[in-house]
């Protein structure tokens, strides 16, 4: 039993999410996320672990689309975790926000304007799909809706990198925020991302029941959830398609 009550799930929106925003205090607040990213509460450093996991199990993808990349700061960080390793992969950046693709279109990325809940790609034609900090902005049959459409765009697996909720990371926010955020939808976004976060038995109800992917979630540092989804050859019997033999079947449809 937990020492702390876990607090039920907000949802109330974000004030980015919100129309008419100052594009150059929008574009601030993706700055300090980007560093946020790279700290202990950063989805970088949970998104780098499940990369190396998927290269070592599924092989090396050639693509790779992050859905609501802001920035693109994690896309952009991927990409060049692999080539260090010897590894070409087109890193896709994908949001509806200008502010945010023009941040991602400097990063040298190529961008989508898109919503996430109508993925313009066809079935099974992402290598990898990743969604980091970007799920708990969706509820009920949106949030079920997201995920879906990840599963149904990736080739070998889906990465949902999200918040614990929690008392404890909620209050560490605030302290760090009022140390190093000088922006006011860092401060309030970030400590209600929190809230709006989930615990691991929520993460996993919203995996869509099909049969072609096994799914599990996983704890990572800093507060975070992974939601990993992993395409099978076999609904009936669970083993994973090889990537040299999932890409002749699909290039013999």
């Amino acid at each position: 039993m937990p020492l702390l009550p876990v607090p039920d799930r907000r949802d109330e929106p974000e004030l980015m999410d919100a129309p008419g925003l100052d594009p150059a205090e929008v574009a601030l607040a993706y700055r300090l996320l980007g560093k946020i990213n790279r700290q202990f509460f950063g989805s970088l450093g949970s998104a780098g672990r499940e990369l190396d996991e998927a290269v070592r199990v599924d092989g090396p993808p050639g693509t790779l689309l992050d859905v609501g990349t802001g920035s693109g700061d994690i896309p952009e960080a991927l990409r060049g975790r692999l080539a260090r390793r010897g590894i070409r992969t087109t890193a896709l950046a994908l949001d509806r926000d200008p502010t945010a693709l023009a941040l991602a279109d400097a990063r040298g990325l190529p961008c989508i304007r898109a919503d996430a809940l109508r993925l313009p790609f066809a079935d099974a034609s992402i290598d990898l799909v990743l969604a980091a900090k970007f799920a708990h902005h969706f509820d009920g049959p949106a949030l079920r809706r997201l995920v879906a459409e990840m599963a149904r765009v990736a080739r070998r697996r889906v990465v949902v990198v999200d918040i614990r909720r929690g008392w404890p990371a909620y209050y560490a926010f605030i302290a760090w925020s009022r140390l190093f955020a000088p922006s006011r939808l860092v401060r309030h976004d970030g400590a209600l991302s929190v809230l709006r976060g989930f615990t691991a038995a929520e993460l996993r109800a919203v995996a869509p029941p099909v049969a072609e992917y096994r799914w599990e979630v996983r704890r990572h540092s800093g507060f975070q959830l992974a939601l990993i989804g992993r395409r099978l050859e076999d609904p009936k019997d669970g083993v994973p398609t090889p990537p040299e033999d999932k890409r002749q079947k699909l290039a013999g449809r």
